[in-house]
Parts: C-alpha cells; sequence; structure tokens
C-alpha cells in the first residue's frame, strides 16, 4: 500500500529567502523536475490537492507502467537504482520547480517545492521524497499555471529526472511565477 500523500508531521522553519537583485533566482531554485500523470495518459494534473504554502506531500521517482513491458525484473531494478539516484541527488532544504505536460493543456510549472526529508524512500516499486509546498499555481492551472518555455525557456525535458537550474539551456525567468 503506498504511504499517505499528506503526513502529519512537523516541518522544520522554511530557508530564508535570497534577494532577487543578488541571484536572479528569487525563489532559490536548484532542480527542474518533469511530473507526468502517466495513470491517465497525462489528461489529469500531479498533486492538484496541494494548495496551501507549507503543504507537505510526497514527490514521485516512478517508472512509467508502459516501459515496464517486455523488461526483465534485473533491467527494471537497474531502473529502480537510477530513480532512487536521482530522488537522492537534492539535499535537505533544495528547491525544485515542477513541470507537467497536460496532454490537453501542454507544458505547464505548476509548484515550486523545498525536499524536508534528508533521503528517498521506496514505497510500491517507486522512490519518494518528503517536500513541502513553496509556490503553487493560481487555478485553473489550465488558465493561470505559466507555460514551461516563458519560465524555463527552450529546454525540452527527456524524463523525469532532477535538472540543474544552472544548466546552460535553462534560463530561468521567475517573474512569471509571481
Amino acid at each position: 500500500m503506498a504511504k499517505s500523500l499528506s503526513p502529519k508531521i512537523q516541518l522544520p522553519t522554511p530557508m530564508k529567502e535570497a534577494s532577487l537583485e543578488i541571484t536572479g533566482n528569487h525563489l532559490n531554485i536548484k532542480y527542474l523536475k518533469l511530473v507526468n500523470h502517466t495513470a491517465d495518459g497525462r489528461k489529469d494534473w500531479s498533486y492538484k490537492e496541494y494548495s496551501k504554502i507549507g503543504d507537505p506531500f510526497y514527490l514521485h521517482w516512478a517508472m512509467n507502467e508502459d516501459k515496464k513491458k517486455g523488461l526483465s525484473e534485473e533491467e527494471i531494478n537497474k531502473i529502480l537504482a537510477r530513480k532512487e539516484k536521482d530522488a537522492n541527488k537534492a539535499v535537505q532544504g533544495d528547491r525544485i520547480l515542477l513541470c507537467q505536460n497536460h496532454y490537453n493543456y501542454g507544458h505547464r510549472v505548476t509548484h515550486v517545492v523545498e525536499t524536508v526529508s534528508s533521503t528517498a524512500e521506496k514505497t510500491d516499486q517507486m522512490w519518494t521524497r518528503l517536500v513541502r509546498l513553496v509556490w503553487v499555481a493560481q487555478d485553473p492551472w489550465e488558465k493561470y499555471a505559466p507555460q514551461t518555455k516563458n519560465v524555463i525557456g527552450d529546454f525540452v525535458f527527456k524524463g523525469g529526472n532532477l535538472i540543474s537550474a544552472n544548466a546552460p539551456s535553462i534560463v530561468l525567468n521567475l517573474d512569471a511565477l509571481k
């Protein structure tokens, strides 16, 4: 059974915000992550139920069920080992910008989260990290969530791994999140 998405825990005090003038990254974004709601063919939004700043939830590093077809257990375990490594890449307190591909509404930025747990945990063939909501797009996301290209430029995701916000092909425009 998957662990509850809304943990009831006492969270540490959030990190202090950096100045926009000093860093150009006023939300201290360290990584980007593509999130796909694959259970319904990307026709729904992931983590839609988290809309209050400070809300804790488990961010997933899961293997698409369709990709498992035809793979041996050994091949699946290798992929899950890579997912574990990626889920542990961020250190406690790092912030992650979540982007989503929706079948009907395209590529959108929906959340900024901060890692709360220091390591990933395995649950039901996926890895999770406890995170806390720092920013969320105004509802309805189809109308108000900024298009990914307006926030990170022309960067194209190739999977759900963490990508450094400092990668040369990424041009952060966090003013689009205000």
